[in-house]
């Protein structure tokens, strides 16, 4: 058996048809067409992977996500959708859904994604905090794509109720943003979780100077400018993760 498969949607002709070809390929597939059979079946079973429509009537997708992860941290749930709810998607990214794909199904990349996600061991939890949303998405599906759950924020207080409520290992932090400013931020967030590594990331270097230089006397690990190196920051993150790992101490470069 390749593994266990909880399929939500209200689409029953749909959600027949992604059973029979999930079976095919030798997964156990569960079908529901609503959220609360979702949570009673994630209740009593355990799954690999849940694929799960984002609009469905009644409970959404987002709303049965959150409630599941209520259930089991460790859930991994790929969500599908054809209309462009940007919203919506933007809160599942910001609360660490695997993967968004849109229908019609691509059934290469469907099946490519679940068996990454299936097989994916978590590296670490990054808090992304930025209030460019656009940034934000963007590093949440570069960094969960290499493995990293990522939770994404997009002004100082809601970074710091999230660094309340979950385990972070890395925090991406901009220090421009409105309200809070990003020193504010980083030394709440330390003071919450002391064993955070902070990269701080700006756009605006030299204006910004003092603002990092404090930083980075407060132990913040680097800093990065603006427009993000990718593939540098993927690199800096796998440096970070596997010194924590073997208990490096993170202090400022």
């Amino acid at each position: 058996m390749e593994g266990r498969i909880l399929i939500v949607d209200d689409n029953v002709e749909f959600l027949d048809s992604i059973k029979d070809i999930l079976e095919d390929e030798g997964y156990d597939c569960h079908a529901v067409t609503n959220g609360l059979d979702a949570l009673t079946l994630a209740l009593e079973k355990t799954f690999d992977v849940v694929l799960m429509d984002i609009k469905m009537p009644g409970m959404n997708g987002v709303e049965c996500f959150l409630k599941m992860k209520e259930q089991n941290s460790g859930i991994k749930v790929i969500m599908f959708t054809a209309y462009a709810l940007t919203e919506l998607m933007r809160k599942a990214r910001e609360e660490g859904v695997c993967a968004i794909l849109k229908k019609p199904l691509n059934m290469n990349t469907f099946m490519d994604t679940i068996k990454k996600v299936k097989e994916s061991q978590v590296k670490g939890c990054i808090l992304v905090v930025d209030d460019n949303k656009s940034l934000c998405d963007n590093l949440s599906e570069v960094l969960s794509e290499s493995g990293y759950e990522v939770f994404t924020a997009t002004d100082g207080e809601q970074a710091v109720d999230k660094a309340g409520s979950k385990d972070i290992d890395i925090l991406l932090l901009d220090l421009k943003m409105p309200g809070l400013n990003g020193f504010e931020v980083f030394q709440k967030v330390k003071t919450l979780q002391p064993e955070v590594v902070t990269v701080i990331i700006t756009g605006y270097a030299e204006e910004m100077k003092d603002l990092v230089d404090q930083c980075m006397r407060e132990n913040a690990f680097t800093y990065l400018t603006k427009p993000l190196d990718m593939p540098g920051l993927i690199d800096l993150v796998k440096q970070i993760t596997t010194e924590k790992t073997h208990g490096t101490n993170h202090t400022g470069r």
